[in-house]
């Protein structure tokens, strides 16, 4: 596949079969992830993969708190902070599947990355190393999609329990935590989007 068809094929996917993923193909998508551009070349990036089930399943529950929202009265309650409908939507068809989506799928991904907390940032550069480890996760999600491979970005409101729980050593942040594998069913096709909606040339339009 051309890079273009990679970008369109990259869909979110949190239902998965069962069966195993090869193992070359984590590998290379956990490859790609480490030729992400970062700041300074620090590259301060390291990988756990949950594959014990049992372990996979005190992490999930204990350390993340991961659990499946079923209660509508409760989603609703959950969107209501957010204005955007789209944003609504998303969490609508995505809060009754957090656990779920962890302990079905066949790998679970958890990406480190070394930064102090983002409560003692206080400028933007400091925040180089968050955007970093984000460009890496780019890399291994459009490395995986190359393989046929779809999963989701999860990223814990506090992750004191799962550093916990995983032994994250201090000074290391999780960025994400990434379930993964075969879809279940073909993805969704992206909803396409007006690039001439988005592109300013030399200053913002109708400034």
């Amino acid at each position: 596949m051309m890079f273009t068809e990679v970008v369109a094929a990259r869909r979110t996917v949190r239902e998965f079969e069962p069966r195993p993923v090869p193992e070359d193909a984590v590998r290379r998508a956990l490859e790609a992830g480490l030729k992400a551009p970062c700041n300074a070349h620090l590259k301060s990036w390291q990988f756990i993969l949950l594959r014990d089930r049992e372990r996979k399943i005190r992490t999930v529950t204990e350390g993340l708190k991961a659990r499946d929202m079923k209660d509508k009265a409760e989603i609703e309650a959950f969107v209501s902070r957010f204005t955007d409908e789209e944003l609504r939507r998303v969490y609508r068809r995505s809060l009754p599947l957090q656990l779920t989506m962890m302990l079905e799928a066949p790998e679970v991904l958890v990406v480190c990355y070394k930064m102090k907390p983002l409560a003692e940032c206080r400028s933007l550069f400091e925040l180089n190393p968050l955007a970093s480890v984000w460009m890496c996760v780019e890399n291994v999600m459009l490395a995986l999609a190359a393989e046929g491979l779809f999963g989701c970005t999860y990223t814990p409101y506090d992750a004191t329990g799962l550093r916990a729980a995983l032994g994250i050593p201090s000074g290391y942040q999780v960025a994400a935590v990434v379930p993964f594998g075969f879809p279940r069913r073909a993805p969704d096709p992206q909803v396409p989007e007006n690039l001439d909606e988005r592109l300013h040339i030399d200053t913002w339009r109708n400034a």
